[in-house]
């Protein structure tokens, strides 16, 4: 049986969300969700779980370049454990140290570009972090 799977890029305002199934191995940004005032959009990740039923979700954690812990950390870690109780489904951490970065320079970004789309940036990130865990895995 051919397995799905959903990987994040956690953001404050913004969450990025890549598809991958286990007959290809290849992820693909597929959405952003925008979150209200800080609150997790459910209704538009309810939709994307039914959508897909994925079996895995893979959601990177931030960490600073020396290995420690950062806002951000704290931040992907609480969504992490919401989608485990809200969906009941595995759920996997993965260190997603320089994946926005990564995106940029696949998008052709400079790290500092001021024109640089933000949805996209999200949507590849999340992408480089469930390619990297199906390539780890």
């Amino acid at each position: 049986m051919i397995e799905v799977y959903l990987g994040f890029d956690v953001g404050i305002k913004k969450t990025g969300i890549a598809l991958a199934n286990s007959l290809t191995n290849v992820a693909t940004g597929i959405d952003v969700m925008l979150h209200h005032d800080g609150i997790i959009n459910w209704h538009q990740l309810d939709e994307i779980i039914e959508q897909y039923s994925p079996v895995k979700l893979i959601v990177g954690i931030p960490f600073k370049s020396d290995g420690s812990k950062q806002q951000m950390t704290f931040v992907a870690r609480a969504f992490a454990r919401k989608l485990k109780k809200r969906y009941q489904l595995d759920v996997f951490e993965i260190d997603e140290y320089l994946s926005s970065n990564e995106a940029k320079k696949q998008l052709k970004y400079n790290h500092h570009h001021k024109n640089a789309n933000r949805i996209e940036v999200d949507r590849k990130a999340s992408e480089i972090i469930l390619q990297t865990w199906l390539n780890n895995s």
